[in-house]
């Protein structure tokens, strides 16, 4: 059985108003950085595992704040928002109605210009996974982000990724998936630090 941590990074440093910010590579928060550091105990919890993450820096200093040295996977990288990137919800709803309304009707498939859509996303980011677990057997930890795990959720678990954007994944929450011989059991999602291994 691979037991695999599906841990979103911690809070970015963002600005106050919404934006789309998927592949805008931004630093962690001090906030974020404190969420990253509380993983740690539920680390030396579950014992020896191998890390990997996301190229983006919130996810990589996730990982190293928690203690673990993760290798990059290119695949694990957030959707690209192409030039929607750290444009506000407010800004885009205005200027482009039809497009932020498709984006939401055709949430699949909807791709912003030059960006990616969650389709694609899925693609990558399952083909990534299942190397990972082919090529390892304990427990794994991959750092990244709630799109790219929602898309996960979607293609292996086989939740309607409508119904995956209403699970919540806080900052550092963690969903956690069995794969034992092809089959996968959504143990826990949103897990959080506070709460410990095993209770």
């Amino acid at each position: 059985m691979t037991t695999v941590f599906l841990v979103r990074h911690g809070q970015p440093d963002l600005p106050k108003e919404k934006v789309f910010y998927g592949s805008t590579d931004l630093p962690l928060s001090e906030r974020g950085r404190e969420q990253a550091r509380a993983l740690g105990p539920i680390w030396r919890d579950i014992g020896p595992l191998k890390a990997f993450s996301s190229p983006l820096r919130r996810a990589l200093d996730t990982a190293r704040l928690s203690g673990l040295e993760p290798e990059v996977v290119d695949d694990l990288r957030e959707i690209d928002m192409g030039s929607w990137e750290m444009i506000p919800f407010e800004t885009v709803s205005r200027d482009f109605p039809e497009d932020f309304e498709d984006r939401w009707r055709d949430i699949e498939t909807f791709r912003p210009p030059g960006g990616e859509s969650f389709e694609d996303v899925a693609e990558r980011a399952t083909d990534g996974l299942n190397r990972l677990i082919q090529g390892n057997q304990g427990p794994i930890a991959l750092f990244g982000h709630g799109g790219l795990f929602r898309s996960i959720l979607w293609r292996t678990i086989g939740i309607p990724l409508r119904v995956a954007f209403r699970l919540n994944q806080d900052h550092c929450g963690i969903h956690v998936i069995d794969f034992t011989e092809g089959k996968k059991n959504l143990r826990r999602t949103n897990w959080l630090p506070m709460d410990r291994w095993g209770d």
